[in-house]
């Protein structure tokens, strides 16, 4: 079946709550049995921990599988060492088989039945294994329609079911009785099994199946008869009998607990003296003797009550008047406390809504608290950012500084180139005065025109690629990104007037080029021969001539260069000193940004923790106000319960009256019902009380005597497997069905 561990863990659970509830003669509570389990170990535990003593304490369970007759098949023992006083080493006593630690890593050393544990300050907890003879055991027997059957032959068949319990105790056979409690839980399926009863125990049932407790005391009954023939007459059972009627049987889970602890917590005190005893009796008897005499008092009372009805029921009549004139008056008082409650809940919703208020008074200020810091940190970082151009601007100066002077060099060098142009031109133009002197001198000539063309045409290609000045105007856009409006304007102004003036220096170089180019084809021309050279003498001359006058313009572009060029260094010069101004005033203004957001944040902060305060005050106030509206609420509500409470008694009392005759012939009842009371405890007293006295009356001593010593002797049985000398135990043994 499924779930089997849980139905164990719920019936030892309920055999626990049964078992306490017995012997303490109180009801069991099945809910609270864990609890109250629990209870009790903590109790045991604090007490024992507390012990000066410093020798631990074992308590040992003894497993026993057993199969449906109740035969012994085998047994495991787990033992709890509980190292009260944290020491190193624990001296044990066992003789156990297969011994191992279950809960941790300690070990230990044996020899010939003493172990010695590394306790390591901790509990030790430990199972083994044994072959012993168990002390306690039962005998389970089953009838199915009269007819005794095998557990096996049940499998699967229909009837009237009979289940008996035969519990033993043989621990006398080693030559001392050691009283035991035994109580088995057994676990019924509610679609198998109905119309369960039980003698000796209890039948629970959740709905969907039946739980049934059943308990004994084995050999108890025959140890005091020893000693005392009348203790024959008392029920002390040692077994129990389960009746169901069953549809296709399945194997009954059952457990069972043997336990000596219910004597143990019984003090021999008690049984100490002889003449309290007696007395006890004799105060018992003398109860039971009152209460026939009470019962008999009780018949002459109602006696009394219905000779006089007459006046209860005048009484009545004024009962039910009464009744009336109270239902009147507390109609008003209902009316009273309605104002009442009115008004209590407008007081109510007033202060509800000025906590509401502070509540959202509060939640700003945290607001502005919030945002304040937030401000506060956000002018730190433009602090910070303005810092980082100020000193951005600083190095731009320096870069433009730089990038200035590298233009004024390209100039100076494109000035040089013109300077030798002209020379050339000069020269070429010398030559073209030669050329009708010989074609050799023309060859030459030409030859010497061409070198100074190339010469001039690599010149301009050197200038116009030492010109650029891109990447200086990349650099001033990428700063004008996190520049002011103001500082994006001077930057725009500087970059066109740079692009402006790189147009005409880029410009003046391409015409340079171009008419250096149409030099070197002139001179190509010149080259095809000697012939062509010395007609085209006076073309050459011309085309020195205007080579001259290209070179004049050229000459005049760089100087308008080199003006551009000054231009725009004091521009940016100017530009930058004014961007530099703009970071400056920047970088002040955002430190006093800062140090206005501190103070504001701190002023921010004092205002949430007073709106704070006024919230929390509010809603103590508003909860006042509430509970007076409460109150005032219940009142209405009682006040109202008390209209009606006072309706209903008149009513009921109007009842009552009409009823007065009903309640003449109920008392006559009861007056019948005393009498049958007064001859049952008459009964009661005689084959009840009186028995249980006799008891007790004759050779008490000798039963007082057999009691101690099975309360000794249950004392002294600490364990199975064995103990160390001085060390504090207990023991119990559970018998669990093999399934």
């Amino acid at each position: 079946m499924k779930n089997r561990e849980y139905r164990v863990l719920v019936t030892l659970a309920l055999m626990a709550s049964l078992v306490v509830g017995n012997v303490a003669g109180t009801s069991a509570n099945v809910q609270a049995a864990d609890n109250k389990d629990k209870s009790t170990e903590t109790k045991k535990t604090s007490e024992t921990k507390t012990s000066s003593s410093a020798t631990p304490a074992k308590d040992e369970t003894v497993y026993v599988k057993v199969d449906d007759a109740g035969n012994q098949k085998d047994v495991t023992v787990s033992d709890q060492l509980k190292n009260i006083s944290s020491l190193g080493t624990i001296d044990d006593v066992s003789d156990l088989k297969d011994i191992k630690n279950v809960k941790g890593d300690e070990t230990f050393s044996e020899n010939n039945g003493k172990l010695v544990w590394q306790g390591d300050k901790k509990d030790i907890c430990y199972q083994g294994t044994t072959t012993k003879k168990i002390p306690v055991g039962m005998k389970v027997t089953y009838e199915l329609d009269g007819k005794k059957v095998s557990a096996d032959d049940l499998e699967g068949k229909s009837g009237h079911l009979k289940i008996h319990y035969e519990y033993q105790n043989t621990s006398a056979d080693s030559g001392k009785y050691t009283p035991f409690l035994m109580a088995t839980g057994l676990l019924m399926d509610g679609e198998k099994f109905s119309n369960v009863t039980v003698d000796n125990g209890k039948v629970i049932s959740d709905g969907d199946r039946d739980i049934v407790i059943g308990m004994g005391l084995p050999q108890l009954k025959e140890q005091l008869t020893s000693v005392s023939s009348k203790v024959d007459d008392l029920d002390i059972p040692d077994s129990f009998t389960v009746e169901a009627d069953v549809t296709d049987y399945e194997k009954v889970e059952a457990v069972t607990v043997a336990t000596n602890e219910v004597f143990n917590e019984v003090g021999t005190d008690k049984f100490g003296s002889l003449d309290e005893l007696k007395d006890s009796m004799t105060e018992l008897q003398d109860a039971s003797n009152k209460l026939v005499s009470g019962s008999g008092q009780l018949k002459d009372g109602l006696d009394t009550l219905l000779s006089s009805s007459g006046t209860l029921v005048s009484g009545i009549d004024q009962l039910a008047s009464g009744g009336n004139t109270l239902a009147s008056g507390t109609g008003s008082l209902v009316s009273g406390a309605n104002t009442l409650a009115d008004g209590s809940k407008s007081l109510a919703n007033g202060t509800s809504q000025l906590a509401s208020g502070a509540e959202s008074l509060n939640a700003g200020a945290a607001q502005v608290a919030t945002g304040a810091k937030s401000a506060k940190d956000g002018a730190g970082q433009l602090e910070s950012g303005a810092q980082a151009l100020n000193d951005g601007i600083a190095q731009m100066q320096n870069q433009v500084g730089v990038g200035v002077n590298s233009l004024n060099s390209g100039v100076r060098q494109l000035s040089d180139g013109i300077s030798k142009a002209k020379e050339g031109a000069t020269s070429l133009e010398n030559g073209a005065t030669q050329v009708e002197t010989g074609a050799t001198q023309v060859s030459g000539g030409v030859a010497q025109a061409q070198t100074g063309a190339t010469t001039l045409q690599q010149s301009l290609v050197d200038i116009a690629g030492g010109n650029d000045n891109s990447a200086m105007v990349a650099a001033l856009e990428s700063l004008s990104h996190t520049a002011t409006p103001e500082q994006q304007e001077v930057l725009n102004s500087v970059i066109a007037g740079m692009e402006e003036q790189n147009k005409k220096v880029n410009d003046g170089i391409n015409q340079a080029a171009e008419k250096a180019g149409n030099l070197s084809i002139s001179l190509g021309t010149l080259g095809e021969g000697a012939k062509q050279v010395a007609d085209g003498g006076a073309s050459l001359q011309t085309g020195a001539g205007t080579l001259v006058e290209g070179l004049k313009e050229l000459g005049t572009g760089a100087n308008q260069l080199q003006t551009g060029v000054e231009n725009m260094a004091t521009q940016l010069s100017d530009g930058t000193k004014q961007l530099s101004d703009g970071t400056g005033a920047l970088l002040a203004g955002t430190q006093s940004l800062n140090s206005g957001l501190g103070t504001l944040s701190a002023g921010a902060g004092q205002v949430s923790e007073g709106s704070a305060a006024l919230s929390t005050n509010m809603k103590t106030a508003n909860a006042g106000a509430q509970s007076v509206a409460s109150g005032a609420g219940q009142l209405a509500s009682g006040a109202s319960q008390l209209n009606s409470g006072a309706g209903a008694l008149s009513t009921g009392l109007n009842t009552l009256q009409s009823s007065t005759g009903a309640l003449v012939s109920g008392v006559e009842q009861l007056d019948s019902g005393a009498a049958e009371l007064n001859s049952g405890m008459i009964q009661f007293n005689e084959e009840g009380i009186e028995k249980l006295v006799s008891v007790f009356d004759g050779d008490v001593d000798s039963l007082l005597d057999k009691a101690n010593e099975l309360l000794d002797a249950s004392k002294e049985y600490k364990n199975f497997s064995g103990i160390a000398d001085g060390m504090d135990g207990s023991v119990k043994f559970i018998f669990v069905s093999d399934k």
